[in-house]
C-alpha cells in the first residue's frame, strides 16, 4: 500500500513515513525490542528482521533476500517474481531514460505463511492505524523492507478451501450410500475444477502483491524521482499497480494491461463509481477500511499512470521528476497544480483517458 510508501538513501523525513498496501498457528514473531531504530536498510534491516522473527529463515538470490517461514515452493516463487520485477522495472527505466535503481545491498522481502503473524508484525513495527487487517502487504520506507503474507491464508480463500473439503466429505458419504457412479464422477470433477480455480487465484494474488510491493521498494531506492517522499498516495499506488500482473514470465509494466485492473476501471466508468480527475488528484491518503471503493481507487490510479505512460510519456517523465519537489520558498506545490502545468487541462486528459479505457 504506500501510502504505501520514500528518500535518497538518507533517513526518511515525515513525508517518507508513508506506507505501502495492494489484499492460527503460534506466532513466529519473537519478543520485540523496547525501541526500534529510526531507520534501517540493507544488512541492518535484515539483522533487525531476524531478531524480530527468529523462526524465519533467509533465502538469497542475486539481488534479494527473502526472509520467510512459508513453504519452500512459495519462497522460490517469490524469489523468481522479485528478480523478474527487477528486470521489468529496469526495462521501464530504460524506456523512460531514467537511472536504473542499483542498491548497494540486496533488498529485503519478508513473506509470512500466516496472516495473523503478518498483522502482528505490521502493528508492532509500523503505525498503520488499523489498516494491517485490511491489506495484503506493504513496503516500509523506514526499514526498507517489503512485507506480505501468503494468499493461501486469506479469509476468502480459506473459506473456499473449507467448502471444497466439505464437498469432498459429502461425496464420500454419498459413495458409501451407493449413489450412482456417474453422479459421483460429475461431482468429483466439479470439486477438482473448483480446487484448481482457487489455486490459480492464490497464485495470481501471490504474484501481483509481490510485484506491487517490489515496485514501491525500487522507486524508494532509486534516484530518479527526488520528490517521491511528498508524492500523494494515488501516485505511489498508480505506479505500483501499473506493473501488476499474474503472468510474470511474460513482459509486464505500464505498457501492458492487466485485465484484473483495466477491466475494474472500465466497470467503474460504466457504473459511475470512479472519482472525477480533479478530486482524484487530491487523494493524499487511502483508507483501507473503506472496503470495495479502495479497489476502485487502485484500479483508477493504475489506469491513469498506464495511460499517461502510453500517451504522454515525455510529460509523465517530467511530472514524476518534479512532483513533490519544494519551490524556492520551501513549499511543495499542490499536485493538481503540477499536473495541469505539465499535462494541461484535466478535463481534456480525463476525456481522452476515459475514452481509451472504455475502448480497450
Amino acid at each position: 500500500m504506500v501510502t504505501r510508501l520514500d528518500a535518497n538513501g538518507s533517513p526518511p523525513d515525515t513525508g517518507d513515513m508513508l506506507l505501502s498496501a495492494i489484499l492460527l498457528a503460534t506466532s513466529i514473531a519473537g519478543p520485540m525490542p523496547p525501541t526500534l531504530p529510526a531507520f534501517a536498510s540493507g544488512e541492518a534491516s535484515l539483522e533487525l528482521a531476524r531478531q524480530l522473527l527468529p523462526d524465519a529463515r533467509p533465502h538469497r538470490t542475486s539481488r534479494y533476500v527473502v526472509l520467510s517461514d512459508s513453504e519452500r515452493s512459495h519462497i522460490r516463487g517469490a524469489e523468481l517474481v522479485l528478480e523478474e520485477t527487477r528486470r521489468q522495472y529496469d526495462r521501464w527505466c530504460r524506456a523512460m531514460r531514467i537511472p536504473i535503481t542499483r542498491p548497494d545491498e540486496r533488498l529485503l522481502c519478508i513473506l509470512f505463511h500466516n496472516r495473523d503473524d503478518f498483522v502482528t508484525f505490521a502493528e508492532q513495527t509500523e503505525d498503520l492505524s488499523g489498516a494491517a487487517h485490511h491489506i495484503s502487504g506493504y513496503f516500509s520506507p523506514r526499514f526498507d523492507w517489503v512485507v506480505y503474507f501468503d494468499p493461501d491464508d486469506s479469509a476468502d480463500i480459506g473459506e473456499a478451501v473449507r467448502s471444497i473439503e466439505a464437498a469432498e466429505a459429502d461425496i464420500e458419504e454419498a459413495r458409501e450410500r451407493g449413489v450412482d457412479q456417474d453422479r459421483l464422477d460429475e461431482a468429483t470433477e466439479s470439486v477438482d475444477a473448483a480446487r484448481e480455480h482457487i489455486q490459480s487465484e492464490a497464485r495470481a494474488r501471490r504474484t501481483a502483491v509481490t510485484i506491487h510491493e517490489a515496485v514501491h521498494q525500487l522507486v524508494h531506492n532509486g534516484l530518479a524521482f527526488p520528490g517521491r517522499g511528498n508524492w500523494p498516495a494515488w501516485l505511489h499506488e498508480g505506479l505500483a499497480v501499473a506493473f501488476e500482473t499474474d503472468a510474470h514470465r511474460k513482459p509486464f509494466g505500464p505498457d501492458r494491461d492487466y485485465p484484473s485492473r483495466s477491466n475494474g476501471f472500465a466497470t467503474a466508468l460504466k457504473t459511475s463509481t470512479h472519482i472525477p480527475l480533479p478530486q482524484f488528484l487530491e487523494l493524499n491518503e487511502i483508507h483501507h477500511q473503506d472496503g470495495a471503493h479502495v479497489g476502485v481507487i487502485y484500479d483508477q490510479a493504475g489506469s491513469l499512470v498506464s495511460w499517461l505512460y502510453r500517451r504522454r510519456r515525455p510529460q509523465l517523465l517530467e511530472f514524476l521528476q518534479e512532483a513533490g519537489i519544494p519551490d524556492a520558498d520551501g513549499t511543495v506545490p499542490p499536485i493538481a497544480t503540477q499536473f495541469t502545468k505539465i499535462f494541461g487541462s484535466t478535463k481534456d486528459i480525463e476525456r481522452y483517458w476515459h475514452a481509451d479505457s472504455l475502448r480497450d
